[in-house]
């Protein structure tokens, strides 16, 4: 499977292009849990009644032949592989299969405010504004 990394709070964009014959089946969002059983997480269109997590979307293309993937407000536990395909119960034909990796983004500040004295004056200071490099 392909490997997507992305930090928590982030959205994944997944694309999953299909044969134009299929362009009428239902198109699906699951996560793989052990081995292979895959959990729908949304359908497009939407199967009975199913109310559906907002933080899964589905948005088909036929003229393109594909359909897109949102799944958004990532957190360390979505971490794991998914699959997009055509669902045709009891099964789903597997179009393409993603390993997320959800980690915590570094914490460092953007910019920092630094105070040094002036040597003209002993109590006054200057300001310096500096921004850290990527390593701290």
């Amino acid at each position: 499977p392909e490997l997507l990394r992305k930090l928590e709070g982030e959205e994944v964009f997944v694309r999953c292009d299909y044969p134009p014959q299929n362009s009428s089946k239902t198109k699906t969002w699951c996560r793989i849990i052990e081995g292979s059983t895959c959990t729908l997480l949304v359908n497009h269109p939407r199967l009975g009644e199913e109310p559906g997590n907002p933080r899964y979307v589905i948005r088909d293309n036929p003229q393109q032949g594909y359909f897109t993937v949102t799944m958004a407000a990532l957190a360390e536990t979505d971490s794991g592989l998914y699959s997009c395909g055509l669902y045709e119960s009891p099964r789903i034909n597997i179009l393409r299969t993603i390993s997320l990796a959800v980690s915590r983004g570094e914490s460092f500040p953007l910019c920092v405010l630094l105070r040094f004295p002036d040597p003209q004056e002993a109590d006054a200071g200057k300001d310096l504004i500096r921004s850290p490099s990527p390593r701290g």
